[in-house]
């Protein structure tokens, strides 16, 4: 798979909303500021639909990474690459958090097995992990291991699979068990319409692109005539109606953005200081996403104690600023070494912007 600049910068545009998401919650919620974007609003809400653009990027990704992968070696090997990819950094994030429950005596079963087995669902309400952004990563691997599954077997396994996940989303709107709240969730179709896009995309003429984008920004527009209808919350992981919703009304423009990004990327794109600036982020956006709710909870502890009065908006853009900063030093200084000692490869230091690397999710 060639490289696809534009799916780094759709990356790092979609760990900016989550966590613009985020800072108006803490500034409007948390610490009773006023702020331009009312907490609870469509137009607030919908930051958190760069969740959404994130399944549906991996589903594409994945697929046009593992093409021609096929027996029980090329499943391990991508099976290692997602794990290390992903678990290490995040369970190295979630290490003061498990401390600091620990010395409160606050654990929480199902909030370990969350984070540590990537299973949410021991009962029937979801467990959100000890990092508040790793429920995600849940969904992330149970995608993972299906795909590792397609791999190892081979020929038609693929569509079983499918097949499975389809009774699973069935059964779940007729039966109230926790399995099938994760095996069956709606929010897996978003990792499939990512994987439809890998599979269509080279047939949409190049032209449409332009239209595609249009097409998706303007399907957001039901979020803001109908309100949020609580696509934002447990809701959606938790109840199927609320889940095939948020898919509608969220994941269906996510498709839209991520295949209009995939046909207007083009091979004679100058690579300004600009757009190599916007690659190196999106390279670093899922350390953005994991360390953000970290910064924020840390600076909203931080105004609480010395009661500074910051305006509402001023807190939001700290705390956008401070979380973008944060990741970024993260991926420089931990993601990236980590990923290498990971590798059996010297961690060395990170370079700055400059020559962009292949896409990763």
């Amino acid at each position: 798979m060639n490289k696809i600049d534009n799916l780094q910068v759709l990356r790092f545009a979609a760990a900016t909303a989550v966590v613009y998401a985020h800072a108006v919650d803490l500034a409007a919620l948390d610490l009773g500021q006023e702020t331009l974007v009312a907490a609870n609003s469509a137009l607030h809400s919908i930051g958190a639909a760069g969740v959404d653009i994130f399944f549906v990027l991996s589903g594409f990704i994945i697929t046009m990474t593992s093409r021609g992968q096929q027996g029980l070696e090329h499943s391990r090997a991508f099976l290692w690459k997602r794990f290390k990819r992903v678990a290490p950094i995040y369970w190295l994030l979630s290490t003061p958090t498990l401390l600091h429950q620990i010395h409160d005596q606050a654990l929480v079963s199902g909030e370990l097995i969350a984070t540590f087995l990537f299973w949410p669902f021991t009962s029937l309400t979801m467990s959100f992990p000890l990092l508040g952004p790793g429920w995600t990563l849940c969904f992330e691997m149970l995608f993972y291991l299906a795909f590792g599954a397609g791999i190892a077997f081979g020929g038609r396994s693929m569509w079983l699979i499918i097949a499975a996940y389809f009774a699973f989303l069935t059964a779940g709107f007729l039966v109230e068990a926790p399995a099938l709240k994760f095996l069956g969730s709606p929010l897996i179709l978003e990792f499939l319409l990512g994987v439809l896009i890998a599979k269509t995309w080279r047939r949409i003429s190049q032209r449409a692109g332009g239209i595609i984008l249009t097409l998706g920004l303007i399907a957001f527009l039901p979020t803001f005539i109908l309100g949020p209808m609580q696509l934002n919350d447990g809701a959606a992981m938790n109840e199927p109606l609320a889940g095939l919703a948020r898919v509608v009304m969220w994941g269906l423009p996510a498709a839209l953005i991520v295949l209009a990004a995939v046909r207007l990327e083009t091979a004679q794109t100058f690579p300004t200081p600009l757009r190599r600036s916007l690659v190196f982020l999106g390279d670093a956006s899922y350390a953005v996403y994991l360390v953000h709710t970290i910064v924020l909870r840390g600076f909203g502890r931080l105004v609480e104690l010395t009661g500074l009065q910051i305006p509402g908006d001023i807190i939001v853009l700290i705390g956008l600023i401070g979380s973008v900063i944060g990741g970024v030093f993260v991926h420089i200084l931990l993601e990236k070494p980590l990923l290498g000692l990971m590798s059996g490869k010297s961690p060395g230091w990170p370079r700055l912007p400059g020559r962009a690397s292949r896409p990763t999710v």
